[in-house]
Protein backbone atom coordinates (compact mmCIF):
# COMPACT_ATOMS: atom_id res chain seq x y z
CA UNK A 1 0.00 0.00 0.00
CA UNK A 2 2.94 2.39 0.83
CA UNK A 3 4.50 1.81 -2.58
CA UNK A 4 1.39 2.83 -4.56
CA UNK A 5 1.01 5.66 -2.22
CA UNK A 6 4.98 6.75 -3.58
CA UNK A 7 3.72 6.11 -6.96
CA UNK A 8 0.68 8.37 -7.05
CA UNK A 9 2.79 11.31 -5.22
CA UNK A 10 5.52 10.94 -7.83
CA UNK A 11 2.77 10.87 -10.34
CA UNK A 12 1.29 14.27 -8.90
CA UNK A 13 4.50 15.84 -8.49
CA UNK A 14 5.24 15.33 -12.07
CA UNK A 15 1.92 16.51 -13.42
CA UNK A 16 2.11 19.92 -10.75
CA UNK A 17 6.17 20.69 -11.68
CA UNK A 18 6.16 19.47 -15.29
CA UNK A 19 8.88 16.84 -16.99
CA UNK A 20 11.61 19.85 -16.66
CA UNK A 21 13.40 20.62 -13.67
CA UNK A 22 14.78 23.49 -13.06
CA UNK A 23 17.62 24.43 -14.62
CA UNK A 24 19.45 27.74 -14.83
CA UNK A 25 22.02 26.73 -17.41
CA UNK A 26 19.37 25.17 -19.78
CA UNK A 27 17.28 28.31 -19.53
CA UNK A 28 20.38 30.45 -20.04
CA UNK A 29 21.04 28.66 -23.11
CA UNK A 30 17.49 28.98 -24.86
CA UNK A 31 17.89 32.88 -23.73
CA UNK A 32 20.82 33.40 -25.39
CA UNK A 33 19.57 31.38 -29.06
CA UNK A 34 16.28 33.56 -28.57
CA UNK A 35 18.72 36.65 -28.61
CA UNK A 36 20.61 35.90 -31.46
CA UNK A 37 17.15 34.93 -33.41
CA UNK A 38 15.60 37.79 -32.62
CA UNK A 39 18.44 40.04 -33.37
CA UNK A 40 18.32 38.19 -36.84
CA UNK A 41 14.67 38.67 -37.07
CA UNK A 42 13.29 35.62 -36.63
CA UNK A 43 10.92 36.55 -34.21
CA UNK A 44 8.93 33.48 -34.02
CA UNK A 45 12.06 31.20 -33.40
CA UNK A 46 13.25 33.74 -30.88
CA UNK A 47 9.91 33.82 -29.00
CA UNK A 48 9.84 29.76 -28.56
CA UNK A 49 12.96 29.90 -27.71
CA UNK A 50 12.30 32.39 -24.46
CA UNK A 51 9.21 30.56 -23.71
CA UNK A 52 11.50 27.61 -23.17
CA UNK A 53 13.88 29.19 -21.43
CA UNK A 54 10.91 30.19 -18.94
CA UNK A 55 10.47 26.64 -18.45
CA UNK A 56 13.61 25.47 -17.34
CA UNK A 57 13.93 28.33 -15.44
CA UNK A 58 10.72 30.24 -13.68
CA UNK A 59 12.94 32.81 -12.20
CA UNK A 60 15.10 34.04 -14.97
CA UNK A 61 13.70 37.44 -15.27
CA UNK A 62 15.66 37.98 -18.36
CA UNK A 63 13.64 35.51 -20.29
CA UNK A 64 10.52 37.27 -19.00
CA UNK A 65 11.69 40.44 -19.93
CA UNK A 66 12.69 39.62 -23.51
CA UNK A 67 9.73 37.83 -24.04
CA UNK A 68 7.69 40.91 -23.02
CA UNK A 69 9.74 43.22 -25.11
CA UNK A 70 9.37 40.98 -28.11
CA UNK A 71 5.48 40.49 -27.22
CA UNK A 72 5.81 44.37 -27.28
CA UNK A 73 7.40 44.80 -30.52
CA UNK A 74 4.60 42.36 -32.34
CA UNK A 75 1.80 44.22 -30.65
CA UNK A 76 0.93 42.61 -27.74
CA UNK A 77 0.93 44.69 -25.64
CA UNK A 78 -1.32 43.00 -22.86
CA UNK A 79 0.85 39.74 -22.96
CA UNK A 80 4.12 41.87 -23.21
CA UNK A 81 3.25 43.77 -19.78
CA UNK A 82 2.39 40.66 -18.27
CA UNK A 83 5.83 39.56 -19.13
CA UNK A 84 7.42 42.29 -17.70
CA UNK A 85 5.52 42.78 -14.45
CA UNK A 86 6.97 39.22 -13.93
CA UNK A 87 10.44 39.99 -14.54
CA UNK A 88 9.56 42.70 -12.12
CA UNK A 89 8.68 40.41 -9.44
CA UNK A 90 11.57 38.14 -9.89
CA UNK A 91 13.51 41.46 -9.86
CA UNK A 92 12.29 44.35 -8.72
CA UNK A 93 15.37 46.45 -9.03
CA UNK A 94 15.98 46.20 -12.39
CA UNK A 95 15.65 49.39 -13.86
CA UNK A 96 15.50 48.55 -17.42
CA UNK A 97 12.26 46.33 -16.49
CA UNK A 98 10.34 49.52 -15.63
CA UNK A 99 11.29 51.46 -18.81
CA UNK A 100 10.27 48.83 -20.88
CA UNK A 101 6.78 48.11 -18.88
CA UNK A 102 6.60 51.92 -19.26
CA UNK A 103 6.58 52.25 -22.63
CA UNK A 104 4.16 49.70 -22.93
CA UNK A 105 1.76 51.58 -20.72
CA UNK A 106 2.17 54.98 -23.00
CA UNK A 107 1.56 52.63 -26.21
CA UNK A 108 -1.73 51.48 -24.22
CA UNK A 109 -2.44 55.48 -23.20
CA UNK A 110 -2.25 54.43 -19.43
CA UNK A 111 -0.20 57.85 -18.84
CA UNK A 112 -0.50 57.12 -14.93
CA UNK A 113 0.71 53.97 -14.74
CA UNK A 114 3.70 54.85 -17.24
CA UNK A 115 4.85 57.56 -14.57
CA UNK A 116 4.98 54.52 -12.42
CA UNK A 117 7.25 52.79 -13.85
CA UNK A 118 9.20 55.67 -14.88
CA UNK A 119 9.61 57.02 -11.18
CA UNK A 120 10.68 53.61 -10.30
CA UNK A 121 13.35 53.48 -12.95
CA UNK A 122 14.52 56.46 -12.42
CA UNK A 123 14.68 55.98 -8.76
CA UNK A 124 16.56 52.96 -9.49
CA UNK A 125 19.20 54.99 -11.89
CA UNK A 126 19.00 58.37 -11.28
CA UNK A 127 21.73 59.62 -14.05
CA UNK A 128 20.11 57.63 -16.58
CA UNK A 129 19.29 60.31 -19.11
CA UNK A 130 17.20 58.07 -21.00
CA UNK A 131 14.93 57.33 -18.48
CA UNK A 132 14.79 61.13 -17.24
CA UNK A 133 13.63 61.99 -20.86
CA UNK A 134 11.13 59.14 -20.67
CA UNK A 135 9.70 60.67 -17.99
CA UNK A 136 9.57 63.51 -18.94
CA UNK A 137 7.63 62.28 -22.14
CA UNK A 138 5.03 60.93 -19.74
CA UNK A 139 4.54 64.20 -18.16
CA UNK A 140 4.34 66.24 -21.96
CA UNK A 141 1.08 63.16 -22.06
CA UNK A 142 -0.24 64.66 -18.63
CA UNK A 143 0.12 67.79 -20.06
CA UNK A 144 2.28 68.99 -17.37
CA UNK A 145 4.83 70.92 -19.63
CA UNK A 146 6.57 72.67 -16.54
CA UNK A 147 7.33 69.42 -14.95
CA UNK A 148 8.40 67.91 -18.57
CA UNK A 149 10.88 70.80 -19.22
CA UNK A 150 12.72 70.51 -15.88
CA UNK A 151 12.91 66.36 -16.93
CA UNK A 152 14.44 67.41 -20.42
CA UNK A 153 16.48 69.85 -18.64
CA UNK A 154 18.15 67.22 -16.50
CA UNK A 155 18.52 65.12 -19.57
CA UNK A 156 20.67 67.50 -21.28
CA UNK A 157 22.60 68.63 -18.10
CA UNK A 158 23.30 64.92 -18.06
CA UNK A 159 23.87 64.34 -21.68
CA UNK A 160 24.44 67.42 -23.68
CA UNK A 161 24.38 66.04 -26.99
CA UNK A 162 21.33 64.12 -26.37
CA UNK A 163 18.94 65.00 -29.34
CA UNK A 164 15.86 63.74 -28.31
CA UNK A 165 15.64 65.93 -24.67
CA UNK A 166 16.42 69.03 -26.81
CA UNK A 167 13.49 68.14 -29.72
CA UNK A 168 11.33 66.42 -26.63
CA UNK A 169 12.04 69.72 -24.87
CA UNK A 170 11.25 71.78 -28.13
CA UNK A 171 7.74 70.59 -28.19
CA UNK A 172 6.96 71.04 -24.71
CA UNK A 173 8.13 74.73 -25.06
CA UNK A 174 5.63 75.31 -27.97
CA UNK A 175 2.59 74.07 -25.66
CA UNK A 176 3.78 76.67 -23.18
CA UNK A 177 3.72 79.15 -26.09
CA UNK A 178 7.73 79.83 -24.85
CA UNK A 179 8.36 80.11 -28.56
CA UNK A 180 11.59 81.79 -28.37
CA UNK A 181 12.83 78.36 -26.43
CA UNK A 182 11.38 75.94 -28.43
CA UNK A 183 13.26 78.22 -31.49
CA UNK A 184 16.51 77.49 -29.66
CA UNK A 185 15.84 74.22 -28.78
CA UNK A 186 15.09 73.05 -32.25
CA UNK A 187 18.26 74.61 -33.65
CA UNK A 188 19.98 73.00 -31.51
CA UNK A 189 18.36 69.61 -32.30
CA UNK A 190 19.23 70.73 -35.78
CA UNK A 191 23.11 70.83 -35.00
CA UNK A 192 22.73 67.09 -34.12
CA UNK A 193 20.39 65.77 -36.96
CA UNK A 194 20.29 68.49 -39.78
CA UNK A 195 18.30 66.21 -41.95
CA UNK A 196 15.39 66.02 -39.99
CA UNK A 197 12.55 67.53 -41.64
CA UNK A 198 10.25 67.57 -38.25
CA UNK A 199 12.66 69.93 -36.90
CA UNK A 200 12.70 72.48 -39.52
CA UNK A 201 8.77 72.30 -39.60
CA UNK A 202 8.85 72.88 -36.02
CA UNK A 203 11.15 75.51 -35.53
CA UNK A 204 9.28 77.57 -38.50
CA UNK A 205 6.16 77.25 -36.79
CA UNK A 206 8.20 78.95 -33.66
CA UNK A 207 9.35 81.75 -35.62
CA UNK A 208 5.64 82.21 -37.04
CA UNK A 209 4.31 83.01 -33.33
CA UNK A 210 7.16 84.98 -33.05
CA UNK A 211 6.33 86.74 -36.30
CA UNK A 212 10.08 86.13 -37.95
CA UNK A 213 7.78 84.89 -41.37
CA UNK A 214 10.74 84.82 -43.50
CA UNK A 215 12.88 82.76 -41.56
CA UNK A 216 8.85 80.31 -40.62
CA UNK A 217 8.56 80.47 -44.85
CA UNK A 218 12.56 79.08 -44.74
CA UNK A 219 12.07 76.53 -42.56
CA UNK A 220 8.82 75.51 -44.30
CA UNK A 221 10.69 75.14 -47.55
CA UNK A 222 13.63 73.21 -46.29
CA UNK A 223 11.49 71.06 -44.40
CA UNK A 224 9.55 70.16 -47.79
CA UNK A 225 12.40 69.61 -49.48
CA UNK A 226 13.60 67.03 -46.81
CA UNK A 227 10.13 65.36 -47.16
CA UNK A 228 7.80 66.24 -49.44
CA UNK A 229 5.12 63.98 -47.55
CA UNK A 230 5.20 66.28 -44.78
CA UNK A 231 1.86 67.63 -44.53
CA UNK A 232 1.93 69.53 -41.13
CA UNK A 233 4.65 72.06 -42.95
CA UNK A 234 2.26 72.77 -46.35
CA UNK A 235 -0.74 73.44 -43.56
CA UNK A 236 1.78 76.06 -41.94
CA UNK A 237 3.17 77.03 -45.25
CA UNK A 238 -0.67 77.78 -46.57
CA UNK A 239 -1.44 79.91 -43.74
CA UNK A 240 1.35 82.22 -44.25
CA UNK A 241 0.51 82.31 -47.35
CA UNK A 242 -3.03 82.75 -46.70
CA UNK A 243 -2.38 85.26 -43.98
CA UNK A 244 -0.08 87.20 -46.64
CA UNK A 245 -2.73 87.62 -49.36
CA UNK A 246 -1.07 85.07 -51.34
CA UNK A 247 -4.18 82.78 -52.29
CA UNK A 248 -2.94 80.54 -55.17
CA UNK A 249 0.13 79.77 -53.29
CA UNK A 250 -1.73 79.15 -50.00
CA UNK A 251 -4.48 76.75 -52.10
CA UNK A 252 -1.91 74.76 -53.61
CA UNK A 253 -0.79 74.04 -49.88
CA UNK A 254 -3.34 73.07 -48.35
CA UNK A 255 -4.65 71.01 -51.19
CA UNK A 256 -1.25 69.23 -51.22
CA UNK A 257 -1.95 68.42 -47.02
CA UNK A 258 -5.39 67.21 -48.46
CA UNK A 259 -4.13 64.81 -50.51
CA UNK A 260 -1.83 63.61 -48.04
CA UNK A 261 -4.16 62.74 -45.40
CA UNK A 262 -4.57 65.85 -43.68
CA UNK A 263 -8.66 65.57 -44.88
CA UNK A 264 -9.39 67.77 -41.43
CA UNK A 265 -12.52 70.75 -40.80
CA UNK A 266 -9.96 73.15 -40.71
CA UNK A 267 -7.79 72.55 -43.65
CA UNK A 268 -11.20 72.25 -45.98
CA UNK A 269 -12.10 75.95 -44.27
CA UNK A 270 -8.73 76.99 -45.21
CA UNK A 271 -9.03 75.93 -48.27
CA UNK A 272 -12.23 77.17 -48.99
CA UNK A 273 -10.94 80.45 -47.64
CA UNK A 274 -7.96 80.56 -50.25
CA UNK A 275 -10.84 79.63 -53.11
CA UNK A 276 -12.89 82.31 -51.83
CA UNK A 277 -10.60 85.01 -51.78
CA UNK A 278 -10.25 83.71 -55.51
CA UNK A 279 -13.92 84.13 -56.21
CA UNK A 280 -14.49 80.81 -57.00
CA UNK A 281 -17.65 80.68 -54.92
CA UNK A 282 -18.50 77.29 -55.93
CA UNK A 283 -15.59 75.45 -54.66
CA UNK A 284 -15.39 77.75 -51.25
CA UNK A 285 -18.66 76.58 -50.84
CA UNK A 286 -17.68 72.53 -51.50
CA UNK A 287 -15.17 72.57 -48.84
CA UNK A 288 -16.64 74.96 -46.13
CA UNK A 289 -19.98 71.97 -46.82
CA UNK A 290 -16.65 69.14 -46.19
CA UNK A 291 -15.60 71.36 -43.05
CA UNK A 292 -19.47 71.64 -41.72
CA UNK A 293 -19.54 67.95 -42.21
CA UNK A 294 -16.30 66.74 -40.25
CA UNK A 295 -17.57 69.22 -37.73
CA UNK A 296 -21.31 70.30 -37.12
CA UNK A 297 -19.40 72.97 -34.94
CA UNK A 298 -17.27 74.57 -36.89
CA UNK A 299 -18.93 78.43 -36.42
CA UNK A 300 -16.19 79.53 -39.17
CA UNK A 301 -17.07 77.72 -41.52
CA UNK A 302 -20.38 78.53 -41.09
CA UNK A 303 -19.62 82.25 -41.34
CA UNK A 304 -17.15 81.65 -44.38
CA UNK A 305 -20.03 79.57 -46.34
CA UNK A 306 -22.24 82.04 -45.39
CA UNK A 307 -20.32 84.52 -47.28
CA UNK A 308 -19.44 82.63 -50.28
CA UNK A 309 -23.63 82.25 -50.35
CA UNK A 310 -23.56 85.87 -50.43
CA UNK A 311 -21.54 87.10 -52.68
CA UNK A 312 -23.14 84.21 -55.07
CA UNK A 313 -26.79 86.15 -54.53
CA UNK A 314 -27.90 83.41 -52.68
CA UNK A 315 -29.41 85.27 -49.69
CA UNK A 316 -31.68 82.23 -48.42
CA UNK A 317 -28.67 80.05 -47.71
CA UNK A 318 -26.42 82.66 -46.61
CA UNK A 319 -29.08 83.76 -44.15
CA UNK A 320 -29.65 80.02 -43.13
CA UNK A 321 -25.65 80.08 -42.03
CA UNK A 322 -25.04 83.10 -40.39
CA UNK A 323 -28.08 82.46 -38.18
CA UNK A 324 -26.38 79.02 -37.70
CA UNK A 325 -23.38 80.88 -36.57
CA UNK A 326 -24.67 83.16 -34.33
CA UNK A 327 -26.93 80.39 -32.41
CA UNK A 328 -23.24 78.45 -32.21
CA UNK A 329 -21.74 81.98 -31.40
CA UNK A 330 -24.05 84.88 -29.87
CA UNK A 331 -21.31 87.13 -29.89
CA UNK A 332 -20.99 87.21 -33.63
CA UNK A 333 -24.61 89.00 -33.81
CA UNK A 334 -23.32 92.50 -33.80
CA UNK A 335 -20.76 92.02 -35.76
CA UNK A 336 -22.84 89.90 -38.81
CA UNK A 337 -25.58 92.54 -38.09
CA UNK A 338 -25.28 94.41 -41.09
CA UNK A 339 -24.83 91.45 -43.27
CA UNK A 340 -28.42 89.97 -42.15
CA UNK A 341 -29.71 93.35 -42.41
CA UNK A 342 -28.80 93.33 -46.66
CA UNK A 343 -29.84 89.73 -46.94
CA UNK A 344 -33.48 90.27 -45.12
CA UNK A 345 -34.48 93.21 -46.82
Amino acid sequence: MLKNFEFVMLFFLVLFYGCAPRNPDESNKHLKLGVELQNSGNLDDAYKEYTEAVKWDKNNSTAYYQRGILSISKNNLVKGVEDLTQAIDISPDTARFYDARGYAYITLNDYSKAMVDYEKAVSIEPSNSQYINRRGYVYALLKDYTQAVKDYTKAIELNPKFEDAYSNRGFAYLSLNRFENAASDFTKALEFNPSRAVYYNTRGYAYANLKRLAEALADYDRAIMLDSNLADAYVNRGYIMLNSGMHQFALADFDKAIKLGLMNASNYNARGYAFANMRKYPEAINDYTKAIEIDPNFTDAYVNRGFSYFNSLDKQNALKDWETAIKQKPSLDSSLKVYLDKVKN
